[in-house]
């Protein structure tokens, strides 16, 4: 009995020591546990933001192209909008102003060949003693010839469409050549001129 009750109390002292080596170790493996716990907790916060800024990141990566490319078709289909509206006001615009330059050179014309008959009254003259010549005047009036017993007076007449009187050079000159009296009258007998032009033929082919 002596010796199994020794042999009992070691057997029971070693299960005792390994009682205590498997707590200790255990402790220490819960204390780790806990230590990594801590630390997860503590740097949670730190790495929820930097996910979330990643992700966002990410996020701006990939929707920022599609983003951009939506607003560049949306301005573009402003300008193109815009820019078709400018496109048929101008059209309208231009087209109205052809319509008005056409007109307006058509009424000038019909002016000017009709201005017999509108300036007829004001300066007294039978509209049959109009004859138009149009370069360098346009007509030439010759006041009173269709009336007996009255002395003609011969008016040059230079018509202008526009709100301008301004003459160019060759108007300008025929009007300074009456305005000086530069002014004949001829007879000229064809004839004459026919024979002339013969002898100066015939001059000429002596010479040969």
């Amino acid at each position: 009995m002596g010796a199994l009750g020794t042999s009992l109390g070691i057997f029971a002292a070693f299960l005792f020591l390994v009682l205590v080596v498997v707590v200790v170790y255990y402790q220490r493996k819960i204390s780790g546990l806990n230590k990594r716990i801590n630390e997860l907790q503590t740097n949670a916060p730190l790495q929820a933001q930097q996910i979330a800024q990643q992700q966002f990141s990410q996020w701006v990566q990939q929707y920022s192209q599609q983003l951009k490319q939506q607003i560049e078709d949306a301005v573009k289909k402003e300008y193109e909008a815009k820019l078709e509206q400018w496109k048929m006001q101008e059209e309208k615009d231009i087209r109205k102003d052809a319509i008005s330059r056409s007109v307006n050179n058509l009424l000038g014309k019909i002016a000017e060949h009709f201005a017999p008959l509108l300036i007829a009254d004001k300066y007294g003259i039978n509209p049959k003693d109009f004859r138009h010549l149009g370069s360098p005047v346009d007509f030439i009036a010759f006041k009173g010839l269709s009336d007996e017993n009255v002395d003609p007076e011969v008016i040059f007449f230079e018509i202008k469409a526009g709100k301008s009187a301004t003459l160019n050079e060759r108007e300008r000159k025929v009007r300074n050549a009456l305005l000086n009296k530069k002014v004949r009258y001829e007879v000229v007998n064809l004839s004459d001129l026919i024979e002339e032009a013969k002898k100066k033929i015939d001059d000429e082919i002596n010479k040969l």
